[in-house]
């Protein structure tokens, strides 16, 4: 995506609510034509002007819809989220979209503070409406554990998120509140597939490249039985980056990358079995059930 901004009314359109000079020009010579043909043109003239100042304000209001929308596109995490909550308030309510936005954003500083704290660059999350949110990173990073780290420390944040959520509903007694703790849950578990892109994908890279696979073959079937967007879209990105991840493996270019020390290994594995299980048991926990 690029970073530049395009500018506006280069393409040769006029702005709404504004005059060609023929039309300008066609109007005052009607007004000053001599004789009869003042009284004849005025009540057309005074129709046109109608007609123009009622396209002047439809103009003022597209131009400033506009301008709104260039604003959410300048501040890129601000506009992305908005959009977000709209999208998810037309299927939740505002209030649940607002928190479950908010959820995701915790969870994406989770990756921005653990990479940016390993000197990586990396930006302010973009949400897409939907699908979720994801953090570009700018850099490469030295080594698979340094990028297992800072992909489950999403999680970590997020959990961290959820738990604060699902505190305030046992304090208000808010069913809302729970039911959104128990997605938060539900979201953080997802990203812990081993299977890339997800996060989860990207610790099972220090623990084995083989379990790569082995969630694809479990995403497939989670397909089967749950049909979502979302999970054809991450099958077909994470079936094309496994194999090229494979390939440059198995051809030992990325051997000091995936060069991992069998105490890292079982320290960062702890650490993903851990944060899973807080997911499932607070799933249990955060359950809403159904009244009917």
């Amino acid at each position: 995506m690029a970073d530049g901004e395009h500018g506006t009314g280069t393409d040769g359109t006029r702005a709404p609510g504004t005059d060609a000079p023929g039309e300008v020009a066609a109007v005052q010579a009607a007004v000053v034509s001599p004789g009869g043909r003042l009284k004849k043109t005025a009540g057309k003239v005074g129709t046109g002007l109608l007609a123009a100042g009622g396209l002047a304000k439809l103009g003022s209001k597209v131009l400033l819809l506009g301008k709104g929308l260039g604003v959410l596109l300048k501040f890129k995490t601000a506009g992305s989220m908005v959009l977000s909550v709209l999208f998810y308030a037309l299927h939740w309510g505002l209030p649940f979209a607002v928190g479950f936005v908010l959820l995701l954003f915790v969870h994406e500083m989770g990756h921005v503070v653990a990479l940016r704290a390993q000197g990586v660059r990396a930006s302010a999350p973009m949400f897409i409406p939907g699908f979720g949110a994801f953090v570009t990173v700018e850099d490469e990073q030295r080594s698979v554990v340094d990028e297992a780290l800072s992909s489950l420390a999403g999680p970590v944040a997020g959990v961290c998120g959820v738990l604060a959520v699902y505190g305030l509903s046992d304090l208000t007694g808010s069913t809302m509140l729970r039911a959104l703790a128990y997605t938060g849950f539900l979201l953080n578990l997802f990203n812990l597939l081993p299977m890339l892109p997800l996060d989860g994908g990207r610790v099972a890279g220090a623990l084995h490249p083989r379990i790569w696979f082995a969630g694809l073959i479990g995403a497939a079937v989670l397909l089967y039985f749950m049909p979502s967007p979302v999970l054809v879209f991450v099958l077909v990105l994470g079936g094309i980056e496994t194999v090229a991840r494979w390939r440059d493996r198995r051809a030992g270019r990325q051997d000091a990358y995936f060069d991992v020390p069998a105490r890292r290994r079982w320290q960062i594995g702890l650490a993903y079995v851990a944060v899973a299980a807080v997911c499932l048991v607070g799933m249990h926990y955060a359950y809403v059930p159904d009244p009917r």
